[in-house]
C-alpha cells in the first residue's frame, strides 16, 4: 500500500505541481500545456520518466478526457455525465470505476470491484490537497492520473461559475 499527497500550487498559469510520497520525496510532476489545444497533463514518475498523458477532448458538451498511462494496453476515457445534485464520471476502459463522493472528493477507485485506491480532500488549506491511498501497486499510476483529471474538472467547473457569476 502506498500513499501519496497532491498539493496543487495556487497560482500556476501551466498547472504545474507535485504529488509527494509519505516521506514528503517527489513520487510524481505533473505539467500542463499551456496556450495549447487541446489541453493535457503530463505525468512524470521521480526520475522524470513521461508515465502518463492526460488529454482534454475539445469540443464536447461535457468534459471529457483521455487517459494513455504507458504501462497500459488500452486508453481510458473519463466522462462526467449530466447530473444535477452531484457529479457523475463514467470511466471506460480497464473494467475502473469511481464510487463515493466525487463533490467533495472523498471516493474509491476500483477496478472489476476490488478497490484500488482511495482519495481523500484536506480541508482548510489554501490550495486543492488530497491524500492518496493506493492498494494495488501495479495500478499507481492509473489512480494518481484519474485523481488529476477528477480535479481539473473539478477546478473548470468552479472557474466557469465564478466567471458567469460576474
Amino acid at each position: 500500500m502506498s500513499h501519496f499527497l497532491m498539493k496543487q500550487q495556487l497560482f500556476s498559469l501551466k498547472g504545474t505541481f507535485e504529488i509527494t510520497d509519505e516521506h514528503e520525496n517527489s513520487a510524481y510532476s505533473v505539467v500542463g500545456s499551456w496556450f495549447k489545444m487541446p489541453k493535457y497533463f503530463d505525468i512524470f514518475d521521480a526520475k522524470q520518466k513521461n508515465v502518463a498523458r492526460l488529454t482534454h477532448k475539445l469540443w464536447s458538451f461535457l468534459p471529457q478526457f483521455y487517459l494513455t498511462v504507458n504501462d497500459l494496453p488500452e486508453e481510458i476515457v473519463i466522462k462526467k455525465q449530466l447530473s444535477f445534485l452531484k457529479p457523475k464520471y463514467h470511466i471506460e476502459g480497464l473494467g475502473v470505476t469511481v464510487e463515493g463522493n466525487i463533490w467533495d472528493m472523498n471516493f474509491a477507485i476500483l477496478k472489476d470491484e476490488q478497490v484500488i485506491g482511495r482519495v481523500a480532500q484536506r480541508w482548510f488549506k489554501m490550495t486543492s490537497t488530497y491524500d492518496i491511498t493506493v492498494t494495488d501497486e501495479s495500478m499507481t499510476t492509473t489512480v494518481v492520473a484519474l485523481v488529476v483529471a477528477i480535479d481539473y474538472i473539478k477546478s473548470q467547473r468552479r472557474a466557469s461559475a465564478a466567471a458567469s457569476a460576474n
